[in-house]
C-alpha cells in the first residue's frame, strides 16, 4: 500500500501540475475552481478502494471475485452520484465538469487496475 499511495500521490501531482499548465494559459476560460477538489476525490476514493482491495486480495479467489465486482459497482454508482449531484446544482458549468470528470476517471481507474494487476500478479 506504501508503494500504491507514493505512486498515486505522484499521479496526482503530475495532474495538478498539468491542470495548472493548461488552465492559467490554453484553457482558461474552462477553469472551474471545483477542478482541484475533484482531483483530490479521485485520489482519496482511489486509495480507499485500493486498500480495500488489497484487505481481501488474499483471501479465497471466489469471494475476492465477487467482493471485487461488488465494490467496482458502488464505486460506479458513486462517482455517478457525485457526478449528477454537480449537474443538478451547476448546469450552466456541467459539460465542462464532466469532461473533467472522465478524464479523472479514466485516468484514476487506470491506473488502479495496472497497480492492482501488479500486486495480484505478485501473489500468483
Amino acid at each position: 500500500m506504501k508503494q500504491f499511495l507514493t505512486k498515486s500521490i505522484i499521479l496526482t501531482v503530475i495532474i495538478f501540475i498539468l491542470g495548472t499548465i493548461l488552465y492559467t494559459t490554453i484553457l482558461e476560460r474552462f477553469f472551474l475552481s471545483v477542478l482541484p477538489i475533484l482531483a483530490l476525490f479521485f485520489f482519496l476514493v482511489t486509495n480507499l478502494v485500493h486498500a480495500y482491495l488489497l484487505k481481501i486480495a488474499g483471501k479465497s479467489s471466489s469471494r475476492f471475485t465477487s467482493r471485487y465486482m461488488a465494490v467496482s459497482f458502488i464505486k460506479m454508482f458513486f462517482y455517478v452520484a457525485v457526478a449528477v449531484v454537480y449537474v443538478i446544482f451547476y448546469r450552466e458549468n456541467s459539460k465542462i465538469f464532466i469532461a473533467n470528470f472522465l478524464l479523472l476517471y479514466a485516468v484514476y481507474s487506470i491506473f488502479e487496475v495496472s497497480e492492482f494487476l501488479k500486486v495480484v500478479k505478485q501473489m500468483n
